[in-house]
């Protein structure tokens, strides 16, 4: 049996007045082989490493390892999951989620 295993990757989380970002550090990892998934409020990273050497080259040595990676993060209630983007460049996957728009007190004219 082939048991995948995952690490848990380095990550920031930040709030803003807006929104809330995440970014998660995930190098060597490609769109194709990162799966985002949410449920309810439980953001879900599951990443595969799929790497091969290029035709023709084959591995002397590697400054790092890839690795699988996987982290379950609990959005604040104030996060929206319906408003939630993503993007992978350079190695970060970058989470934006907007909040709900706050409950606001509304003047009621008295006619």
């Amino acid at each position: 049996m082939n048991e995948e295993k995952y690490t848990v990757p380095t990550a920031t989380f930040q709030e803003r007045p807006e929104d809330y970002e995440l970014k998660i550090m995930v190098p060597g990892v490609g769109k194709a082989d990162a799966e985002l998934h949410i449920e309810g409020r439980t953001l879900t990273l599951k990443t595969h490493a799929n790497y091969q050497n290029p035709a023709g080259f084959k591995q002397v040595a590697a400054e790092f390892e890839r690795t699988n990676y996987a982290m379950s993060v609990d959005l604040p209630e104030m996060a929206d999951p319906a408003k939630l983007t993503a993007k992978l460049e350079n190695g970060v996957l970058a989470i934006t989620v907007r909040k709900r728009l706050e409950k606001q007190a509304k003047k009621i004219n008295i006619a």
